[in-house]
This record gives C-alpha cells, sequence and structure tokens, in this order.
C-alpha cells in the first residue's frame, strides 16, 4: 500500500515563503558579491595612474597597499593635499617601520649593518646621515635585483624599464613594477644651480646643503628602499619561479 503525506496548506505555504526568502537573500548576497568584485576592477584600472601620480611626489608604496587607499593617496595629491599624503605615508611608515627592517635583513643580510645604521639614523631624526646611506641601499638592492641602477637615466628615460619590459604588459605584476620606470624627483637630472633636498645626484655629489631639513624627505627615500625591497623583489622571485615552471 503505497503511503502519502498529509496535505498540510499551512505548512507548504511557510515554505514556500522561507524559500523566497532565502532566495532573496541569496540574490542580495550575489549583488553584493558582483558590486564588490566591480569596484576592484575599476579600482585596479587606476592603479597605473595612481601610482604615476604617486611616484611623481617621490612616494612608492609596497605590494600588500589596498587598491583603494592607493587611488585615495594619489587623489590627496592631484588635489593640491600634499601635506595630507605625506601625514598618512609617514604614519604608515612608521607603524611597519621594524617589519621593513627585518624583511630587508631576512632578504638581504649582506647589507644588515648599513641597513641597521641608516634606520637608526633615521629614528634618531639624523635626517642627513640616513639619506645618503637609504639611496645607496637602493642603488644596490636594485641592481642586484635588475641588473641595472636605478639612478641611471639616459635620454630621460630609466634604464630598469628594460627589465619592466620583460613582464607582460597586461599583467597586475607589470602594473605593480610601472613606478620603477618612473622618473621622479628622486631621479631626475641635475638641474645644476638649482638643487633639491630629494634629488639623489644633487644630495650625493654635495650639491645640496639642506636635505636633511625636511624629515619627508626621509620617509620618501625610506618608502622607495622599502618598494625595491618589498615589490621588485616579489616580482623578481614570481619570475624566476614562474620561468622554471615553464621550463618542466
Amino acid at each position: 500500500m503505497d503511503y502519502q503525506l498529509p496535505y498540510d496548506a499551512e505548512f507548504l505555504n511557510s515554505l514556500s515563503k522561507n524559500m523566497q526568502t532565502m532566495l532573496s537573500q541569496v540574490q542580495k548576497a550575489m549583488e553584493s558579491a558582483q558590486y564588490a568584485l566591480n569596484s576592484f576592477a575599476q579600482s585596479m584600472k587606476k592603479i597605473p595612474e595612481s601610482t604615476k601620480a604617486l611616484a611623481e611626489e617621490g612616494w612608492y608604496l609596497p605590494l600588500d597597499f589596498h587598491p583603494v587607499i592607493v587611488n585615495r593617496m594619489a587623489q590627496l595629491i592631484k588635489d593640491g593635499n600634499t601635506d595630507l599624503a605625506d601625514s598618512e605615508m609617514i604614519e604608515f611608515l612608521d607603524d611597519e617601520l621594524l617589519n621593513i627592517l627585518e624583511q630587508i635583513k631576512i632578504r638581504f643580510p649582506h647589507r644588515s649593518n648599513a641597513i641597521n645604521a641608516s634606520v637608526r639614523a633615521h629614528k634618531n631624526c639624523d635626517y642627513y646621515l640616513s639619506i645618503p646611506v637609504f639611496f645607496a641601499q637602493i642603488e644596490g638592492i636594485c641592481n642586484e635585483l635588475t641588473g641595472t641602477r636605478i639612478f641611471k637615466i639616459k635620454k630621460g628615460q630609466s634604464k630598469t624599464t628594460d627589465w619592466i619590459n620583460t613582464v607582460k604588459s597586461d599583467s597586475i605584476l607589470r602594473m605593480l613594477l610601472e613606478p620603477l620606470g618612473i622618473i621622479g624627483p628622486m631621479r631626475q637630472a641635475q638641474e645644476f644651480g638649482n638643487p633639491l633636498g630629494i634629488n639623489r645626484h644633487d644630495i650625493l655629489h654635495g650639491d645640496c646643503y639642506d636635505y636633511g631639513d625636511s624629515k619627508v624627505n626621509s620617509y620618501k627615500v625610506l618608502s622607495l628602499l622599502n618598494y625595491i625591497s618589498d615589490t621588485v623583489f616579489e616580482a623578481k622571485k614570481y619570475l624566476e619561479t614562474n620561468s622554471k615552471e615553464s621550463e618542466k
């Protein structure tokens, strides 16, 4: 004998309402996820322009900076609120300083003495001492990773551009490396008679005498050191790993 479930109109009505509620919640979750994905995609599209604006102002961001924050920082600069952008970058670097120091020493242990001395000078506000050593380590680390010197500019173009061009032009990695090819104030050719307090050539050739008066200068050079030892380091590691995998 076949067994039939009893017909319960109230139960079926309640079940139908619950199903509608669940479907509505799922739809809202999917719409929210799609909105988040679209927002992220839009933020990523703005990254090249934003990193260019930041690099031209002398600021370089590490690999793990959220795209929304990168774009917001760049917008502050575009709107003329450079002091606010400077303050936020300084706060970030202060919070991350110990981690930055440890990461550089782990990745480049042979540079530990110079890095320790430069960071100690920076923390003591001895910017006349920290900036030149930061510059020297940036040059050395970049050459170690890319085979080119970051401050070597020829005909208005950075020699690091050759290394950047080995990365696919439509990749996220290429997007993150673009600042390496931008000629910001630290890397510009010397303008004799008009030295800049953030220009590497003016400082190391002894043409600028007041570069250490501003703590912002030291923080900007520190941001470039962090960028080279973090973003460029990770990019190099990824490229080498990817190359080995493709050879298998």
